[in-house]
């Protein structure tokens, strides 16, 4: 008999950290980058301003994206924090009262019985497997993971995301660079979209698909616009 394997993503927190930081890096600096190589190019310049534009737009986005992470886990943090502090002084405050939460959800599940008894009595036994259900059955919450390690995580993956579009400039190859950026970001959005379905539990091609479609969409809008700045400039 095939025994049945059931998938669960185990720290899903620090993956959407690493997959938001990576995916926002990519395609804010890249089509950053299509404006500025488009008018760049267009007006005879050169990689140069390109470069520092896309270093400038790496540090100041990572920076931000990182501090905004931890400014939002944070407040998740404290709430959980506060919730579970809350919980277990109900605990020791009104035990009888926790117990009978324990029991009506039970109640609620058609246990009867002995059965229901034993139940409730294996889970209030132990104080902390008592905190950890009501978290859970009552508050839908579960330990929060730290604030600190999502914020470095989508700091670094956005300094990753943010160098995939720069690396072809620094070859300095004129509008060949600009083509080789398109197309290793391109294949790159492709990647995190299917990449992103590891959470989000739809198709891989559908997700890489639609991540595909709106760097494509990005693109050709952020180049007409970079176009257009350069005539209107020069």
């Amino acid at each position: 008999m095939m025994e049945r394997e059931e998938e669960h993503i185990v720290g899903g927190g620090k993956i959407r950290s690493a997959i938001l930081g990576l995916n926002d890096g990519l395609i804010s600096t890249f089509t950053l980058l299509v404006g500025i190589a488009a008018a760049s190019f267009a007006g005879g310049g050169g990689t140069n301003i390109i470069i520092l534009t896309g270093i400038a737009a790496m540090v100041s986005g990572a920076i931000s994206m990182g501090l905004g992470e931890y400014v939002s886990s944070k407040s998740e943090y404290n709430y959980i924090k506060n919730e579970i502090r809350k919980e277990k002084a109900e605990i020791e405050l009104f035990p009888d009262e926790e117990k009978q939460e324990v029991k009506n959800y039970f109640e609620k599940m058609g246990l009867k019985g002995n059965t229901l008894d034993s139940c409730v009595d294996s889970i209030t036994g132990n104080k902390e497997t008592w905190l950890n259900f009501l978290l859970k059955s009552e508050l839908g919450l579960e330990e929060p993971e730290s604030p600190i390690l999502g914020a470095l995580l989508t700091f670094i993956s956005f300094i990753l995301g943010s160098l995939i579009p720069q690396i072809p400039y620094f070859l300095n190859l004129g509008f060949i660079s600009l083509i080789l950026s398109m197309i290793i970001s391109f294949g790159s959005l492709f990647l995190v979209g299917a990449l992103k379905t590891k959470i989000t539990g739809e198709k891989k091609i559908k997700g890489a698909s639609e991540m595909l479609i709106i760097g494509i969409i990005a693109f050709s809008i952020s180049y007409l616009i970079g176009l257009g700045l350069e005539q209107l400039i020069i």
